[in-house]
């Protein structure tokens, strides 16, 4: 486990009750940190990087924490962290990029490419279908996009022109011991300090035939990202702040699907084998169908509706709902620490063992209980919400 984050969550933590919500809370923002900190690794960010960006993602959780019980007798340190200063960031001036004449956009034959990988950093990204066989891509800022194609994989990625002042603000950071809002001010200036050099409404398109890749990797800084197309055979979507709505153009399953955001709601509309999504902060939405269902949200609701084989629904502080549309569903696991949990079945869905419980809401189940050998094993758990499965 990596020390840094570790300590950072626990001084977010440090005025806060300890009670069961907020040490569920606590451990659940921990994992979460821990896991999207080790992804980042895996896909060749710094440890000064990947840090960074958790820090960044936590902003969204200030105001989450705030709302749950404070210890007694805090209010002097409160007042003390808020008037820490927080040294200032001198701006630095960004590299030099060669200019060069770049077409109103590229295009290649589809046919060659089987992958498609992209590296945003502040715009959005939108993939929609061609109207012919050939990949299009298209920018808002043709200077600020860099296409290659390396044998069947195509990437497409964005001029870095923050790059040089963000390492040195992680540098800075790594030296300095701040309280954690000191932190958040801190990165905040960093990237206020390069903000006049990012282009405004550098929106990146990307128009896909229909012709079935292997493997699409989107990823995003802090844009959003918005896909119409048809699904891949694996599907990987990641965006530090903002939305992902993914709808598949075609009824072909996907493979394997992996979306998630640090701070943004994510939605997928289609069909897989298997599909986790994840959001420390933002709603998780999954409506289609699915041998493996994963969603999971820190401070946000997580909904999923359509057929399934195993669903999983995990929320801290958000509610958790699953509609099935189908009787052959084998598995729920459904858990809230501070919300409801609703469970709705298929009609016809009859050899069901159900273990719920609640510390402080309700508990309703219409569904008659099949014994601990059914063909559906249903564990559903809220600590502060109502449980209801019907």
């Amino acid at each position: 486990m990596n020390a840094s984050i570790q300590g950072i969550i626990d001084h977010l933590f440090k005025d806060t009750a300890d009670n069961a919500e907020t040490r569920a809370l606590h451990e659940e923002l921990l994992n979460n940190c821990m896991e999207h900190y080790e992804d980042l690794i895996a896909r060749g960010m710094s440890e000064t990087e990947a840090i960074d960006a958790v820090v960044d993602s936590l902003k969204g959780m200030k105001e989450v924490i705030a709302e749950y019980p404070r210890k007694t007798g805090n209010s002097e340190t409160a007042a003390e962290t808020e008037k820490m200063d927080v040294p200032d960031i001198p701006a630095v001036e960004p590299e030099k990029e060669t200019q060069k004449e770049n077409p109103s956009e590229y295009d290649y034959n589809a046919t060659e490419i089987r992958k498609l990988k992209t590296d945003m950093k502040n715009c959005d990204l939108i993939i929609g279908m061609s109207d012919d066989q050939r990949i299009h891509v298209r920018c808002e800022d043709m200077d600020g996009i860099i296409c290659e194609q390396d044998g069947s994989a195509l990437l497409v990625r964005i001029v870095d022109k923050t790059k040089k002042t963000i390492e040195e603000a992680g540098e800075k950071l790594n030296s300095q011991d701040f309280s954690v809002k000191g932190i958040l001010d801190f990165i905040g200036k960093a990237i206020g300090s390069v903000a006049s050099n990012i282009a405004a409404n550098r929106n990146v398109y990307i128009n896909l035939p229909s012709v079935k890749l292997t493997e699409m990797d989107l990823n995003s800084k802090s844009g959003d990202i918005e896909v119409k197309a048809e699904m891949p055979e694996t599907l990987s979507a990641h965006s530090m702040s903002g939305e992902i709505n993914i709808i598949a153009a075609d009824n072909g399953p996907a493979g394997k699907v992996n979306i998630s955001s640090m701070s943004g709601d994510v939605e997928f509309s289609g069909n897989a084998q298997s599909i986790t999504i994840s959001s420390m902060s933002g709603d998780v939405e999954a409506y289609g169908a699915f041998h493996e269902t994963e969603l999971k949200s820190t401070s946000g609701d997580a909904e999923f509706e359509g057929n399934a084989s195993q669903v999983r629904i995990v929320s801290v502080s958000g509610d958790v709902s699953a509609d099935l549309r189908n009787t052959s569903v084998r598995s729920i696991l459904a858990r809230s620490t501070s919300g409801d949990v609703d469970i709705s079945l298929a009609d016809g869905t009859d050899s069901v063992h159900v273990s719920m419980g609640t510390v402080s809401g309700t508990v309703h189940c219409s569904i008659p209980d099949a014994g601990p050998d059914a063909d559906l094993q249903i564990q559903a758990n809220s600590v502060s919400g109502d449980v209801t499965i019907r």
